[in-house]
């Protein structure tokens, strides 16, 4: 078996429920889609589904990891949802490549789920500040103005304490950020 069909083969088994199903239900059809002889095909099945999914797993778990580790306050505020919420934009969205493959994954997860209307508005609020302020800190330009219906930054700062509030009442907001020439700023009023 070639390698460069071996690795594509387990890269689309690794991150491919579909291709995991493909495998199991017609191994004649996988093996075609990537050009694997009889044997290159019998070692991915040897490694069984219980091994690849394992593995699955694990690559799940770091993705997950390095989304609460980007969006800290969005993870403390949301609890477990926040971890079940990515999980499941993870199984539906593949992974990228790149150094900066984890900031793009989580951004993308981050602005899709801003406007998931499951969720408490604040925390809507919460997530896209949060987000807004990741994408300001890796970009080396940047200006954006946001409209928020609570006190955001003061809502940020309670949860980076350790203190949240179930209700939090509306006050309008605007937040501004400004990244040129390696100088950044917020501000909200």
């Amino acid at each position: 078996m070639a390698l460069i069909q071996s690795q594509r083969a387990l890269a689309a088994l690794y991150t491919d429920a579909a291709a995991r199903v493909r495998l199991r239900d017609d191994p004649l059809a996988f093996a075609a889609e990537f050009a694997l002889d009889a044997p290159g095909l019998a070692q991915l099945q040897a490694l069984g589904e219980g091994r690849l999914l394992a593995y699955v797993g694990s690559l799940e778990r770091k993705r997950t990891a390095e989304a609460v580790r980007l969006l800290p306050l969005s993870a403390r505020a949301r609890g477990p949802a926040l971890r079940r919420a990515f999980v499941a934009y993870a199984r539906r969205v593949p992974l990228g490549g790149g150094p900066d493959r984890y900031l793009r994954d989580v951004l993308a997860f981050a602005e899709r789920a801003a406007h998931d209307a499951g969720d408490a508005p604040h925390l809507r609020e919460l997530l896209d500040y949060e987000a807004t302020w990741l994408r300001a800190s890796s970009a080396a330009a940047f200006a954006r103005v946001r409209y928020y219906s609570f006190p955001i930054a003061r809502f940020a700062g309670e949860v980076a304490v350790g203190r949240t509030a179930e209700r939090f009442a509306r006050r309008p907001t605007i937040a501004v950020w400004f990244v040129v020439a390696g100088w950044r700023a917020g501000f909200t009023f």
